[in-house]
């Protein structure tokens, strides 16, 4: 596993040390960057029965949100650059990607400055033209979308396995938001068409997806869900949510939702910070 780790963050590290290292300065070390994504592409990679190896193509880059303010500041289109740059190196290692690379820029508070974390997963079966995949699919129903899972602002995963999830402050919902600026019961993820749709309950503060305010919303994977502040990212993939995030444990015992309506690394750098 070394030498493609190597390959790909020597790789990485030679395509941010140009103008993307000097827009980011220190708001954001290229070398962890590179060596981040590089692990969870190599970590994330799928093999047919031909030996194609096929490695993720959504990522969501979580830093404070003082540091995520500062990125867009200095480099407002790193999120194209980032993905158009994933496809020339992926394939530049041997690399297949199912789609094109999307990459999420999102913010925790609970996160130091200067310290990033990377999650990356494939939004999509890419061996779905294949007759069988290392890694086997989620055991879910028909109607589900394969693999549906939430990452969590602290970075745990909730697999979305059942046709309903509420999610909200009070101690009855799927999702537990201990948020004073989270309703009791705020919004509510439903199955519908083979697809999740998020759906705002009248909440107080509303619910926000890509940075905009929505009643309901059919869910894509990378979809950044954010609720009083607090951020979640929608993800797909047929083998589930990332091996690197850990299960979500809600602080009380949920019970089953109806139809009801109620419903990570540092840096180094001189600067202090």
């Amino acid at each position: 596993m070394l030498e493609p780790f190597a390959k790909l963050e020597g790789q990485l590290e030679k395509l941010f040390e140009g103008s993307l290292a000097r827009l980011l300065r220190e708001e954001l070390s290229t070398a962890t960057l590179a060596s981040q994504l590089a692990r969870t592409m190599v970590d994330g990679v799928r093999r047919d029965e031909a030996g194609n190896a096929y490695a993720p193509n959504e990522f969501a880059l979580t830093l404070n949100p003082e540091d995520v303010a500062k990125v867009l500041e200095q480099a407002p289109d790193i999120q194209a650059t980032l993905s158009t740059g994933l496809t020339e190196v992926a394939s530049q290692c041997g690399y297949r990607m199912a789609q094109e690379p999307n990459v999420t820029l999102a913010s925790d508070p609970t996160l130091n400055r200067r310290e990033l974390r990377v999650i990356s997963w494939h939004s999509t079966n890419p061996l779905e033209f294949t007759k069988a995949m290392v890694r086997e699919p989620s055991a879910a129903g028909n109607s589900f979308p394969k693999g549906a899972f939430l990452i969590l602002d602290d970075g745990t995963h909730f697999a979305l396995e059942r046709p309903v999830i509420n999610v909200g402050r009070r101690i009855d919902n799927q999702i537990i938001l201990e948020d004073e600026h989270v309703s009791r019961t705020h919004a509510q993820l439903r199955v519908r068409d083979s697809r999740f749709v998020l759906f705002d309950l009248g909440s107080t503060s509303g619910t926000k997806v890509n940075g905009r305010k929505v009643k309901q919303h059919i869910l894509r994977a990378g979809d950044v869900i954010t609720i009083a502040g607090l951020r979640m990212v929608y993800g797909e993939d047929p083998g589930g949510p990332p091996d690197t995030a850990t299960a979500y444990t809600p602080p009380f015992p949920p019970r089953p939702a109806g139809d009801q309506r109620t419903v990570t690394g540092e840096w180094d750098s001189e600067e202090g910070g």
